[in-house]
């Protein structure tokens, strides 16, 4: 059955993500090879040729040419894509589980979702239909979530299928898994060499982590890598409410890495976009205690106690030059 957009889905712990890592997306011995197809050739010309593009017969893994392939002769069914279009017009392939890899994936079912412009609703549910490894389809342009509290949102739309993802966080800290609803959280591609994670590496070994916020959170990526980095009080805050749901959904995904016995969850207030901040969440266990907000980082200290360190990571483009101001009663600021 092909989930219905909005559906909550089970997510995996971590350390199941983690523990499949070794193979993840790896080809088996009897996976035809790599077709390598030329992404800016016209799909007319991709169509017509064969190189090992099929379904392996042994693990039924597809190389992700041939996914995209697909997908595209549906775009082209329903006049959204030319023949003469390449195969890089669809849009971006994101893989469900991110991890940096050094080979091309070989995928299975359900683990891919497309993010493309000018698309349907149509022609998104045939191609969740018609092509087993694509998980969803999502319409897609600018950057989803809120960069401005004066304006309105941007938002990318689910089209088919479901948006659910994981990023693999690796760093010299440790691993562990940030779980996004990809229509409603800005794209981020794990890398091996990840800037942010320099920065907490360094604050890491400089003894900083001990009392963290994170007022610009997101899906809660800094906040939690700072709890297992054995900071003793975390405090992450969003202004947008997917992402600040996304957070509280990886307090449970990681429950068990960051040493979490209970979660408790007041009431969340209404709306999409937060104004006065509100405790939406609290996790507990033997050594921490994490705090999740919902408001105007500009706020956020009238109602949370300050932090021994306060990470503000601004949106692509945002001015933050009053929440630095309003940051100050923390002892150290450090701009991600």
């Amino acid at each position: 059955m092909v989930p219905q957009p909005g559906k909550v889905e089970k997510i995996r712990p971590a350390e199941e993500v983690l523990e499949s890592l070794n193979a993840l997306y790896m080809a088996c011995p009897d996976c035809p090879k790599e077709p390598a197809l030329d992404k800016g050739a016209s799909f007319a010309r991709l169509a017509a040729m064969e190189g090992g593009r099929k379904r392996c017969s042994g693990c039924g893994r597809a190389p992700l040419d041939l996914v995209m392939t697909e997908a595209m002769g549906v775009l082209v069914d329903h006049n959204l894509r030319s023949k003469t279009d390449p195969l890089r017009s669809i849009g971006w392939p994101l893989v469900e589980v991110g991890s940096p890899l050094a080979y091309p994936p070989r995928l299975g079912k359900g683990e891919l979702i497309i993010v493309g412009e000018g698309l349907t609703k149509e022609a998104a549910a045939e191609i969740v239909a018609k092509v087993p490894e694509i998980k969803g389809v999502i319409r897609g342009g600018g950057v989803p979530g809120v960069a401005d509290l004066r304006a309105a949102p941007t938002r990318w739309e689910l089209l088919a299928g479901s948006d659910l993802r994981c990023d693999v966080v690796s760093s010299l800290i440790g691993e562990l898994v940030i779980y996004k609803h990809q229509s409603k959280i800005h794209v981020e591609f794990p890398r091996q060499s990840a800037p942010k994670m320099k920065i907490l590496e360094e604050l890491y070994f400089r003894g900083k982590l001990t009392s963290v916020a994170d007022v610009l959170a997101g899906p809660g990526t800094l906040g939690l890598v700072a709890a297992l980095a054995g900071a003793e009080r975390v405090v992450t805050n969003d202004a947008w409410l997917p992402a600040v749901e996304d957070a509280i959904l990886n307090l449970e995904a990681n429950r068990s890495i960051l040493g979490i016995e209970k979660i408790e969850r007041p009431e969340t207030p209404p709306g999409e976009v937060g104004g006065e901040p509100n405790l939406v969440a609290q996790a507990e266990g033997e050594n921490i205690k994490i705090e999740v907000y919902f408001g105007d980082a500009e706020r956020l200290f009238s109602r949370a106690e300050p932090t021994d360190l306060c990470l503000i990571d601004p949106f692509p483009g945002m001015k933050f030059d009053r929440i630095a101001e309003a940051c100050r009663v923390c002892g150290e600021i450090v701009i991600v």
